[in-house]
């Protein structure tokens, strides 16, 4: 049981694309929107969690944060990766950047008018959800448009670490204005951000058209049509269920703990909330170097194995941070979590785009993301309900051993660890589902 090479039995994917990464004007602007972008996500994720703990000091508030900010992957995810197969990537990515920018904009106007309201932040935050799991989606799709097959390796590992420093500099900017400023000056830089990004965007040339049907071929399938489809692919590629399984665990026990790390910073470390920017930080440096690493390890020829390692790493770092509640010690696990993830979120991204078909890659990526995002509320409420009655250490040590256990059986699956491309690799059929 070899790994697999490109998927058989459907269209073959594009092999084909403008050009290299280096001097593609195109993927240069692709880049510097989606930076910038990151960076007012990397704001916005800050002020928020700071904004409703701070005016509430309740678990369950920030928990509440959690849970809509679920909400849409879960409602939109597959029909906003049909209408990335269906419409412009590159249209999507502008209309999502500016609806992006009007929302962060709308929550100093509510402060200034009416004061904090939490229902009108959660609302916000509901929106701005949505319209980032539309660009997130799209963002990952018009990158094969951009870039040839071979430069898709660079191609990612630029984008996720460019990414991950863009949230990590909005981040601690964050964690910096809060000291310095009005709350509401920060969220309205958002609006520059997101606009900036959405410029850098337009300037995209736009990617060439899908194929001109055929005289007498039947017209463009329906969303109903479409969502079939993707779904008879999956079916046909277990290889992708089992994949989609781990990340479903995996994304359970992350939101386990993550919406409550500013919780962490105040409760198990006795820091000002503020604190909270940096540990975030150091979690995306790590991110950073992670994906730059992805191609010298050969993350996507080796990934199911690289997938097992990295989820029992983690698991065990988080675990660090229970046993060691000491800033300094937590700066580090956090970083060298962002490592692990960086590695196999970035080759991740590279393998599905490299044996996906193009015109199903955005009801794949939506399809995948709706069934990771199904039980994250549960994963949110299931850490909120035990920091609330147990303590947030206590909580954190539970979403440890749940990472570690999907790791070791990660590892212990033959049929897991088989998951992999190799380089320049002929058609050859997936382990057997």
């Amino acid at each position: 049981m070899g790994p697999i090479g490109p998927l058989p039995g459907s269209p073959p994917a594009r092999t084909t694309a403008p050009g290299p990464v280096r001097g593609n004007r195109d993927f240069g602007f692709y880049l510097a929107g989606n930076t910038a972008s990151w960076a007012g996500l990397g704001v916005a994720d800050v002020l928020i969690l700071w904004l409703v703990f701070t005016d509430t000091g309740s678990t369950l508030a920030v928990a509440a944060v959690g849970i809509v900010e679920t909400i849409p992957p879960i409602a939109i995810g597959y029909f906003a990766g049909a209408l990335a197969d269906r419409h412009s990537r590159r249209g999507l990515l502008i209309v999502t950047s500016a609806a992006q920018a009007v929302t962060l904009g709308l929550i100093p106007v509510s402060l200034r008018t009416v004061g904090f309201q939490l229902w009108i932040v959660l609302g916000l935050a509901f929106a701005l959800e949505m319209a980032t799991v539309i660009a997130g989606l799209a963002a990952t799709a018009i990158l094969p448009g951009l870039v040839d097959s071979e430069g898709l390796d660079g191609a990612n590992a630029l984008t996720q670490a460019f990414s991950s420093v863009a949230w990590a500099v909005g981040a601690a900017a964050a964690a910096g204005l809060l000291v310095l400023t009005d709350p509401a000056v920060s969220f309205g830089a958002n609006f520059a951000i997101f606009g900036l990004g959405a410029v850098l965007v337009a300037l995209i040339v736009r990617p060439s058209a899908p194929a001109v049907p055929e005289p007498g071929a039947p017209a463009t399938p329906s969303v109903g049509q479409q969502f079939a489809e993707g779904v008879r692919f999956l079916r046909g590629h277990g290889w992708l269920w089992r994949f989609t399984v781990v990340a479903v665990a995996t994304g359970f026990f992350v939101t386990m703990f993550s919406p409550y790390l500013v919780v962490f910073t105040v409760q198990g470390l006795s820091l000002p909330p503020s604190y909270f920017g940096y540990l975030a930080g150091g979690y995306s440096a790590g991110f950073f170097v992670g994906s730059l690493l992805t191609a010298r390890f050969r993350v996507v020829r080796f990934f199911g194995q690289w997938l097992g390692v990295a989820l029992l790493g983690s698991g065990a770092l988080l675990g660090l941070l229970v046993l060691v509640p000491n800033f300094v010690v937590d700066l580090v696990a956090f970083a060298g979590m962002g490592a692990l993830m960086g590695l196999v979120i970035t080759g991740s991204i590279t393998l599905v785009q490299r044996v996906v078909p193009s015109e199903l890659l955005g009801r794949y990526l939506g399809l995948q993301e709706t069934l990771v995002w199904v039980v994250a509320p549960f994963g949110v409420a299931t850490g909120g309900v035990l920091i609330q009655a147990l303590g947030v250490r206590e909580g954190f040590g539970v979403a440890a051993a749940g990472l570690a256990l999907v790791g070791i059986a990660t590892v212990a699956s033959p049929r897991l660890r088989a998951i992999g491309v190799p380089p320049d690799s002929k058609p050859e059929a997936p382990p057997s589902a």
